[in-house]
């Protein structure tokens, strides 16, 4: 099968610095094409470093009959638009997390998605990383023995004064940007029944949107998660289990760059293990699992199943929050 010929929606920095390396370790896909209709100095700085075809708007863009699918990596608030656009021109959507803002907007992109036989795949990549098996296959071994909880906490310190995480029009936020990550991690230990039982979203002076919360999920088997996440707090990407005869940490659950590897550290009565875990490259996984949806319905169907787990429980959070 010929490679997927793709095109990406403006300049952004992931788009540069992590989607163009990993795309080009990828079978059956290739970039091909970039849009960008406002800054002709930053799309040129773009294709100096990775040589595509340049489009003058996303229209143009999305008309081509030529590309397969489509990257978005706009802000949130612009997801829903932008792949939908994508979507009506035929194309299969890789969109940035968040989906979308709202579970309204992913229930509609996922309806479109169905309607066309067309692949939507929501970039959480962190998912892909062999560290999760690798975790999964300790705790099966009974390393903690029992699980009593799971914790994650992702947050990091404040950044640029402009960036869309803080602007309220751009779907800034705490909960969709690192809140995102942690609710995703949830789903993935807790299984299908994960369900919100408590939440906290607070916001900071001079800011409009949430910039720290909480979460604790529960699922059918009784097992609990906590999860925190912030966008003003001291650097923290970090996953606990909590078992009866020990517990087990690790450092980099949801940011491993490629080629790092992660450590398990396991304490028990017996003393402290440290477990080295396998290296991976999630992005190009991520990517990798996109092109398998685009011929493979019960992928596509997984994937979209995946993107309205999380807006529900996203949502959810949203509906019963205590706001300090």
């Amino acid at each position: 099968m010929a490679s997927l010929r793709l095109g990406i929606l403006g300049c952004s920095d992931i788009a540069r610095n992590r989607f163009m390396p990993a795309i080009a370790n990828v079978d059956g896909i290739e970039a091909v094409v970039i849009a960008e209709a406002y800054d002709q100095a930053r799309v040129a700085s773009f294709t100096e470093q990775w040589p595509l075809e340049v489009e003058m708007s996303f229209e143009d863009l999305l008309a081509r009959p030529d590309l397969d699918a489509v990257y978005v990596p706009q802000p949130p608030a612009l997801h829903c638009q932008w792949a939908s656009r994508a979507l009506e021109a035929g194309k299969h959507v890789l969109v940035e997390k968040p989906s979308t803002t709202t579970l309204a907007d992913s229930e509609r992109l996922v309806r479109e998605a169905r309607e066309r036989g067309l692949a939507l795949h929501e970039n959480y990549m962190f998912q892909y990383h062999a560290q999760l098996e690798d975790i999964a296959g300790l705790l099966d071994e009974g390393v903690v023995g029992d699980v009593r909880l799971y914790r994650a906490d992702f947050g990091f310190p404040l950044r640029a004064a402009n960036d869309f995480r803080y602007l309220r029009e751009l779907g800034g936020g705490a909960l969709l940007d690192a809140g995102g990550y942690v609710i995703k991690l949830a789903t993935l230990l807790l299984g299908p029944t994960a369900r919100v039982e408590a939440a906290e979203l607070r916001s900071l002076p001079g800011y409009e949107v949430d910039m720290v919360g909480s979460v604790t999920l529960v699922n059918d088997e009784g097992l609990v998660f906590q999860g925190g996440f912030g966008m003003d707090c001291g650097y923290r990407c970090r996953m606990e289990v909590w078992g009866s005869t020990g517990t087990l940490t690790t450092d980099r659950v949801f940011t491993a760059p490629t080629g790092f590897v992660p450590h398990a550290l396991v304490q028990t009565n017996a003393g402290v293990s440290d477990i080295e875990m396998r290296a991976d490259a999630h992005f190009e996984k991520s990517i990798a699992a996109f092109v398998t949806q685009v011929s493979d319905p019960d992928e596509r169907e997984r994937s979209y199943e995946g993107i309205l787990r999380q807006a529900r429980l996203v949502e959810d959070v949203r509906s019963i929050a205590r706001h300090a």
